[in-house]
């Protein structure tokens, strides 16, 4: 049976509505029930600060860690909040599963902010350079869950996904700028561009992400972290641009001051995950925004 931590959020969601169709899942967050076919599911609500691991990890034989509670953003006010609530239960997760013998973890990373700035695309073999608590958070768990296989066994396949944009249909709402954006732009509210909106993401539809995810969980080999992206970048007008063609509307702007979390070039080197796993992205920018607004049109 799989754990899946956090599947009640925007990745966990939509894996978990994929992987059920397969295997036996149990979710664990703050959800009780799933808008599609439950008879693989079992759900498990409670706070991730402090959960019993005991008993959430009977039976269990891999875990899928997608929770966190931080999001990136400027200073250092809530770096307690951050550890009580990812780190330190995490921690306690592994502790729990060396006890309960449970061998395997896929932990969902940051491929958008562990690695900071990108001159080019970033592999994973490079050196990390996270620039805020959100980032700083991914890096120590990744850096434990390493720690937890060199000397218990667990095996921790990091898992530095990109910027992923959709449809959350559980919750009936969107992630990611190109949904917030284009939620914006038809609705005629302003846009606020923190900078000059020049910096650069690699933007990846949620339905690819599944897909990736898939490959990692079926891999065999030997590594650990696999970045999971488009391999290209785009910069937020070039985004914006983009979404005022399709939808045949005009953005209204407003420009704010810069942030220091904002990155100015995020790539990812995605190599890795085609050579041992056979995954690669399929989608163009274009296509993925096209597919997003037909589906926010039927589901809306």
């Amino acid at each position: 049976m799989i754990l899946a931590l956090g599947g009640n959020g925007f990745i966990g969601y939509n894996f978990v509505k994929r992987i059920s169709k397969k295997e036996k899942v149990r979710v664990f967050g703050r959800v009780e029930k799933y808008d599609v076919e439950e008879s693989n599911i079992e759900f498990v609500k409670g706070d991730f600060r402090c959960v019993d691991f005991e008993s959430l990890l009977e039976n269990i034989d891999v875990v899928f860690h997608f929770i966190s509670s931080a999001i990136p953003f400027d200073g250092t006010n809530k770096i307690l909040d951050d550890i009580n609530s990812d780190i330190l239960p995490t921690i306690r997760l592994l502790e729990t599963m060396k006890k309960k013998n449970v061998k395997k973890i896929f932990f969902i990373s940051s491929g958008g902010t562990v690695y900071g700035e990108c001159k080019v695309p970033a592999k994973e073999i490079d050196k990390t350079s996270p620039g805020c608590v959100y980032a700083v958070q991914k890096s120590v768990i990744e850096n434990y869950l390493q720690l937890y296989e060199k000397y218990d066994g667990i095996q921790g396949y990091i898992l530095r996904i990109s910027n992923p944009y959709g449809f959350e249909i559980n919750q009936k709402k969107e992630q990611g700028i190109i949904p917030i954006f284009t939620q914006k732009i038809l609705s005629g509210e302003y846009i606020e561009i923190w900078g000059t909106g020049e910096n650069r993401r690699d933007y990846i539809y949620i339905d690819e992400v599944v897909d990736a995810i898939e490959s990692i969980y079926q891999y065999k080999g030997r590594y650990r972290i696999f970045n999971i992206g488009t391999g290209k970048s785009y910069s937020i007008q070039e985004i914006i641009k983009l979404i005022e063609k399709e939808t045949k509307e005009r953005a209204k702007l407003i420009y704010k001051r810069s942030r220091k979390c904002d990155l100015m070039n995020s790539m990812l080197d995605v190599s890795l995950i085609y050579q041992e796993c056979g995954w690669r992205s399929k989608l163009t920018i274009e296509q993925g925004i096209k597919l997003f607004i037909k589906e926010r049109q039927q589901k809306i």
